[in-house]
């Protein structure tokens, strides 16, 4: 049987071939996302493996998870605890040092430099060299406010030479300073490989953190001394609130991190990878049931030679393993060649980031294996045990052909599925928020395949409806009658081009709700803030001051934010100026008013107390990087897309730990003066803060939708796999069906069909399929993504828009798509011989 198994997928290797590419790019997917993760891992965690210092002292943070460049005020250390630390026996040296992300180097056109997606770090100049993360290349360390250095690659990208003047901007201010020398970049910890400022000591706690103090202390060993004895000795005098950590437990610390943070991209890729796979199933599936039927008569020959019911199911399954493994395996090729590629790109940014080789585990590679090779022969298994069902008698007829099971099962399983979808979907109208968005899309996943598992019940008839606008004409009729032949397979075929486009028409269903409710949000929320100042990350407290003396300026309202937590949900805390949410901000009080404010109480959106089961008068606590605090509920607020958060006043955002910096300023213009010319004459005062931006409403609302459509963008492409496969499976259909009709095709050229007709009709019936997919498709996308936008209401999707341009070209590009699928196939089919195709079995 293997043997005879081996035999037949070389003897039908051209028919197969697509069925192997489906395998090979679902593989490729999951065994390009896996190597090329767990290559970057590694790499990364080399920067924690390399900590010079023996010893870290971190301040605390009480929160679970660091939320980076944030308007949270740093944590800092004092020079007292530095001395001690430097006084207790075993250590060499205390090294207090500054490191603190969100600076920005600009260049010498005045525009902030690109730092490749990383945080720009601006520092302290070490004293110590044994426990220094960075070295000096050439110059001079920094000494006053008026110098400072670079790293290496920074200083050759932007073309700066030792002694230029260099603009950055900290979160603190924008300083002009002498570059004085260039480093390494940092070779360990979170800032290794991103851009570095460095400054000397006292400049840089007055230019980055703005007050005396240290984000870390580092501490080297005498030899020989036990580091875990002086690390015990170190906590003991720095007390609850500080972290002190060895070497090995920081780079146990880092990895985990990194871990957890690859953990989810890897999660979020292997769905991606799944979906292109379980399209793909349907392919798979049409090509063995097909090139069964097409060899029942041999099948059945081997059973009327003594061959078992088992012997036959398994040598189709010794086909299905074969084409997995040989799928598998280019696949595992072809994802490690796309992760080298990627590796390579990434080297060519000159990144400080540690090199890694490609890390291909054992791990990955099982899991390809598995992957291609179960899914093939689950998907070959049906097919398989029909064939074992041939009586060996069969053999002995012309007409042989497999007998199916029937439909009825099939469809109350999907009738029950469906009945099921409607229950999830209901009781998802009964919650709000994300956890019914959950379960919105499980009932969008049973419910797509409650259709797939009833579609061959309605296939004949739409299939009917569509066709019927093109004509009665001779291959117009045949080619629908060919989509109606076989209900099962057509249904299969449009299945996996129906779950591509309904991912991709829900998707867009709900960007463009996101799009329309950002607009209508904005009109509803910026009251009469005519300017909109902003960045991408938080800004110096200086902007606002320089806005607040641009002539025509009347108010400057300023909001801040920090993270927080709220029992184990992270939440944002806003601070705001008195008046900003009676004026600036639009804000509809449900209960309670915004007195409170003045006396340390918070103002929360209704969503946000429905989550967190809060009503006013109530008091809650409230966790940020310094502990945790009290606070009570002084108002509830509707739904506000601008104050999505708690809401305090600028005193107690300062009490909980807030920074000083912004996140946006909302700026009222004098009556009687043009926004536009207050605008271009604030654009023009924050020269040195090039990367903050001053937009009037409308183009803030612009900058807001931006997100939206890039988010969509690489969703789509993600999706483009699974599409391609539904694609190909088109495309193996109709080659399939070429010669499963041979004689039928002889036939029809010999009566008279010439071959832009037998092209024709083959168009014609991949036309059909492509459109009961899509139809299909659209209607569960648009369903489920309108189900979506309806749970989802309270938090940033009010508006329901349904993008009618955009699902009617998704019909056009796939009828269009059909015709392409068609090409191949019908070019073959007019290519044969019409007597020798006459002559078939």
């Amino acid at each position: 049987m293997l043997k005879l198994g081996l035999r037949s997928v070389l003897a039908h290797r051209l028919r197969f071939v697509l069925c192997t590419v489906a395998v090979l790019l679902g593989v490729a997917f999951v065994g390009g996302a896996l190597i090329f993760t767990d290559t970057l891992s590694a790499a990364l965690k080399k920067n924690y493996a390399g900590a010079p210092a023996d010893i870290s002292v971190t301040p605390a943070t009480a929160l679970k998870n660091d939320p980076g460049v944030s308007n949270a005020r740093p944590l800092t250390l004092t020079s007292d605890l530095a001395n001690q630390i430097a006084n207790l026996p075993g250590v060499a040296s205390s090294e207090p040092l500054v490191l603190v992300p969100g600076a920005q180097i600009l260049g010498s056109d005045g525009r902030p430099t690109d730092a490749l997606g990383l945080p720009t770090y601006a520092a302290s100049w070490p004293r110590d060299r044994r426990t220094a993360t960075f070295q000096l290349i050439d110059g001079k360390p920094p000494w006053g406010k008026e110098q400072l250095t670079l790293d290496q690659a920074t200083a050759k990208r932007e073309g700066y030479q030792i002694g230029d003047q260099v603009k950055v901007v900290t979160p603190v201010r924008a300083v002009t300073a002498v570059l004085t020398g260039v480093t390494t970049p940092s070779l360990s910890g979170a800032s290794a490989g991103a851009p570095l400022i460095t400054f000397d000591s006292a400049s840089a706690q007055l230019l980055v953190l703005g007050r005396p103090g240290w984000t870390s202390i580092t501490v080297a060993v005498e030899p020989g001394q036990d580091v875990q004895a002086v690390t015990q000795a170190i906590a003991k005098i720095a007390g609850k609130d500080v972290s002190v950590r060895t070497a090995a437990q920081v780079a146990a610390d880092g990895e985990n991190a990194i871990d957890n943070s690859f953990g989810g991209f890897s999660a979020i890729l292997m769905l991606f990878a799944g979906i292109a796979l379980f399209v793909g199933t349907f392919l798979i599936v049409n090509t063995f049931a097909m090139l069964v039927a097409q060899r029942s008569r041999e099948l059945a020959m081997l059973r009327a030679i003594g061959a078992s019911r088992g012997q036959v199911t398994s040598t189709v399954l010794i086909e299905a393993l074969v084409i997995g493994i040989a799928g598998s395996t280019l696949g595992l090729l072809l994802g490690a060649a796309v992760a080298g590629a990627l590796q390579a790109f990434y080297k060519s940014l000159d990144l400080a980031i540690p090199t890694s080789s490609l890390q291909i585990s054992v791990p990955t590679v099982v899991a390809c294996y598995l992957v291609g090779v179960g899914v093939t022969l689950c998907a070959a298994y049906p097919a398989a045990r029909r064939a074992g069902k041939l009586p060996p008698v069969a053999a002995m007829r012309d007409d042989v052909s497999i007998p199916e099971r029937s439909l009825v099962l099939r469809l109350v399983l999907g009738a029950f599925t469906l009945l099921m979808t409607g229950l999830l979907v209901a009781i998802a109208f009964t919650l709000q928020g994300l956890p019914a968005a959950i379960l919105v899309g499980l009932a969008a996943a049973i419910g797509t395949l409650g259709v797939v598992m009833t579609s061959p019940l309605i296939t004949r008839y739409a299939v009917r409806a569509l066709m019927s606008p093109f004509g009665r004409k001779a291959p117009v009729t045949l080619g629908r009658r060919n989509a109606e032949r076989n209900p099962r397979r057509t249904s299969a075929t449009a299945s996996a081009l129906m779950i591509s486009l309904a991912l991709v028409s829900g998707l867009v269903v709900i960007a463009a709700s996101a799009k329309a409710s950002v607009d209508q949000a904005l009109a509803d929320a910026i009251g009469t803030a005519e300017l909109l100042v902003s960045a991408d990350q938080p800004f110096s407290s200086q902007v606002g001051d320089q806005v607040a003396k641009v002539p025509g300026v009347a108010a400057v309202h300023r909001v801040r934010q920090l993270p927080g937590d709220i029992g184990t949900r992270r939440v944002t805390v806003a601070g705001v100026d008195d008046g900003t949410i009676a004026g600036p901000i639009t804000t509809r009080f449900l209960s309670g008013s915004a007195d409170g404010l003045r006396n340390g109480e918070a103002v929360i959106p209704r969503n946000l107390a429905q989550q967190l089961d809060l009503v006013t008068g109530q008091q809650f606590e409230l966790t940020t990087s310094t502990g945790k605090q009290p606070l009570r509920v002084s108002g509830i607020i509707a739904p506000n897309r601008q104050l999505n958060a708690v809401i305090v006043s600028q005193q107690t955002f300062t009490q909980v730990g807030g920074a000083t910096t912004d996140r946006t300023l909302y700026v009222e213009v004098a009556d009687g003066t043009d926004f536009r010319t207050v605008g271009q004459a604030v654009a023009a005062q924050l020269t040195d803060y090039p990367a903050v931006q001053v937009r009037d409403q409308q183009a803030y609302a612009q900058s807001q939708r931006q997100p939206i459509d890039t988010v969509l963008a690489v969703i789509a492409m993600l999706l483009t796999l699974a599409v391609l496969i539904a694609v190909l499976g088109i495309v193996n259909t109709l080659a399939l069906g070429v010669i499963e009709r041979t004689r039928e095709i002889g036939l029809l050229r010999a009566i008279g069909m010439d071959g832009p007709q037998l092209r024709r009709m083959l168009q014609v019936e991949a036309i059909a399929i492509a459109l009961l997919g899509a139809l299909l498709g659209l209607l569960i996308g648009v369903l489920f993504g309108a189900a979506v936008q309806r749970v989802m209401r309270e938090d940033g999707l009010g508006v329901l828009d349904l993008p009618v341009l955009q699902l009617t070209v998704a019909v056009v590009v796939a009828a269009a798509v059909g015709v392409l699928a068609a090409v191949w196939p019908s070019r073959r089919a007019a290519k044969l011989d019409v007597l020798r195709a006459i002559g078939s079995q």
